[in-house]
């Protein structure tokens, strides 16, 4: 396995195994509370214990991994008390950045997002995301999505909400992940819903935003601390 592309966002071959290790967790081939063992590890990775730790520490950051009796390491659980923590901070969050949007979202913003909607463009919304710093996912959540609500917090024009949403993006998508393997959605329900909250947001509407983004939450299911763990 080769790393140091940037064309995937990997400038260090510690980049490329986070993203590796990242995947391999949103996506449960590494399960949960199993131990992570580094000698077989940074073989299969092709790279040394010491990037492989340097990897496994922003994994800790980003509660993808625990570290156990300050040696070893172990992928962390999937909780319910995690689950309905994140699900309760996400939505208000993402109902404030719909709120806000409304009234700050610049013409050039607006239209870059009409045309993601409008195009589905998958190499688009990686290249979004590439160069917002943000770490993707292959084949794990839609991009074109993450791309769409992330350019809906950008347009809120308040950093500290921006920051906050990327603090938690990880941790929460692995568990959307979890939960669409129980639920599917059609794609054509997401594009309706973001066309529905792109027209809130052209007119000016910040009721109406709030009101199109809660519909997401009702409408696809986002309260995936229910889809997982039940009501």
């Amino acid at each position: 396995m080769t790393y140091g592309d940037p064309a995937r966002g990997e400038t260090t071959k510690a980049d490329g195994a986070y993203l590796e290790l990242r995947d391999q967790i949103l996506q449960g081939k590494l399960k949960p509370g199993s131990r992570v063992d580094y000698v077989p590890l940074s073989a299969a990775l092709g790279v040394s214990v010491t990037p492989l730790r340097e990897a496994l520490r922003r994994l800790e950051a980003d509660h993808l991994v625990i570290r156990v009796a300050h040696r070893d390491v172990v992928i962390a659980d999937l909780t319910r008390a995690e689950a309905v923590e994140l699900v309760t901070v996400r939505r208000e969050l993402d109902l404030l950045a719909a709120r806000l949007a409304a009234g700050h979202m610049s013409d050039t913003e607006l239209a870059r997002a009409r045309t993601l909607v409008a195009t589905q463009d998958e190499g688009e919304a990686l290249r979004y995301l590439r160069a917002a710093g943000v770490p993707v996912s292959a084949g794990a959540m839609l991009n074109v999505n993450r791309a769409f609500h992330r350019m809906v917090y950008c347009g809120s024009h308040n950093q500290v909400l921006i920051q906050y949403r990327d603090a938690i993006s990880t941790r929460a998508e692995r568990y959307v992940i979890q939960a669409r393997q129980i639920t599917t959605i059609e794609p054509d329900a997401y594009r309706l819903l973001h066309e529905k909250l792109l027209a809130a947001l052209e007119a000016r509407d910040a009721h109406a935003a709030t009101e199109m983004m809660r519909a997401h939450y009702r409408d696809l299911d986002l309260d995936f601390a229910t889809v997982i763990f039940g009501g």
